[in-house]
């Protein structure tokens, strides 16, 4: 259950000095400093506040001081460890404190503090003594304007982990697209251009969309989502949308702007006129984005040579990468990922189950997984036995799953890779 988090009420209090109270038994901690807490709430602390069913289950409450920030208590009730509610509670916390100016956000614990984890994966680095934790925030309250505007985010750290196989693709991003952006002195000592502008092409489920949002995840950039729809539905023309977006996220020293369904939005002018002033808008707008760097759009297709040839020529997008269907290595990585958190029995093999699934799709291999996993629960309550996921009930669960990618797509997939890569 997700839970509700929103900036803290003067009502939250008695609720807010509960969770505190049972996480510092928990943790045998020192007696709560409950005259100081109150202190801080009634001279103007901010503090972020997450709720399941209207109960509070965790607190976060931080004293500004300029452009710094201190975290003065933190908790998460027992109850509801290990459900990643510490982390969601720093991030509204740190947004709050952003629109208020704050560039620098403290937070001093003790050693056994169960915020500790917390902390680390939201991004804070241990200070002197891994006592002290600090994080520098990456945008400036004028850029978190901006980024919300447009529906943007931080990205979790660690997608770029999450993502299972595909390590040809891995290693060909990491190396011309993460490592100029995030080294670019490096680059610019041995003369290589960081790339601005990429196109994602490829048959649709093969984890384009995931691999923009660990782009942004692993360079910690912001990661702002343009649909061609909501661009659409604006009050002026498409083309001024397309151009106020530009201009807008432009203004931002760092920032990943990722559109999907590319297609969508500069087709060919030869056989959709109607597009036209679109894509000239396009024209103009890409290479002024390209101008400054610290920026990346990234694009993704499933048809990219329905693309408008214009729109593809090199000095307008730096690489087209093609993201073809998992081979049978990456397939082999994606069952053993579905299948981690699911009870098997000995005879589950991976790499065989993998080799039958030519064509699935990393969604395809996770709908498959569960269907056998529900087939094992079913089985369960009805003998009342421990159900464990069989190689039978694996088998049952593909032949009710058709992969997303036909063979005759793989085909078009290797033919467009071989006419429109560049890399």
């Amino acid at each position: 259950m997700q839970p509700l988090l929103r900036d803290s009420a003067a009502d939250d209090l008695s609720g807010a000095l509960r969770v505190l109270e049972e996480a510092a038994i928990a943790a045998q901690s020192e007696p709560l400093d409950l005259a100081n807490i109150i202190a801080d709430i009634q001279h103007g602390a901010l503090g972020a506040t997450a709720l399941i069913d209207d109960e509070i289950i965790g607190t976060a409450l931080a004293r500004i001081d300029g452009s710094s920030a201190e975290i003065t208590a933190f908790a998460v009730s027992p109850r509801w460890h290990g459900q990643g509610i510490g982390v969601s509670l720093l991030s509204h916390l740190e947004t709050t404190l952003s629109q208020h100016g704050v560039r620098r956000i403290r937070a001093l614990v003790g050693p056994s503090h169960q915020g500790r984890a917390a902390l680390e994966s939201a991004g804070f680095e241990p200070a002197e003594g891994l006592v002290r934790y600090e994080k520098r925030q990456s945008l400036e309250p004028e850029e978190v304007h901006i980024v919300k505007s447009w529906g943007g985010e931080m990205c979790s750290a660690g997608l770029w982990d999450e993502v299972a196989g595909m390590e040809r693709e891995k290693t060909l991003i990491e190396s011309r697209i993460v490592a100029p952006l995030a080294e670019p002195e490096l680059a610019l000592r041995v003369g290589m251009r960081a790339p601005s502008t990429v196109i994602l092409f490829g048959p649709p489920g093969t984890g384009k969309t995931t691999f923009a949002r660990a782009i942004a995840s692993r360079l910690n950039w912001p990661f702002v989502e343009l649909l061609p729809s909501k661009l659409a539905s604006g009050e002026g023309t498409l083309a001024n949308e397309v151009r106020e977006a530009f201009e807008d996220l432009g203004r931002l020293e760092h920032v990943v702007v990722f559109i999907d369904e590319f297609e969508e939005l500069a087709p060919s002018r030869d056989g959709h006129p109607a597009t036209a002033g679109v894509v000239n808008e396009l024209l103009k707008s890409i290479p002024e984005f390209r101008r400054h760097p610290g920026r990346l759009l990234v694009c993704a297709t499933n048809f990219v040579g329905t693309v408008d040839p214009a729109v593809l020529r090199p000095g307008r997008f730096d690489l087209l990468i093609g993201i073809g269907p998992p081979d049978g290595e990456a397939l082999q990585a994606l069952w053993k990922q579905a299948l981690l958190p699911i009870a098997t029995s000995d005879d589950v093999d991976p790499a065989d189950i993998a080799g039958r699934t030519k064509g699935f799709t990393p969604g395809d291999v996770d709908l498959a997984a569960q269907r056998a996993a529900a087939a094992a629960f079913d089985r369960a309550r009805s003998n009342g036995g421990n159900g464990v996921v069989t190689p039978a009930d694996l088998l049952g669960a593909l032949e009710r799953t058709q992969p997303s990618i036909s063979t005759e797509m793989i085909q078009s997939f290797s033919v467009e890779a071989e006419r429109f890569g560049r890399v």
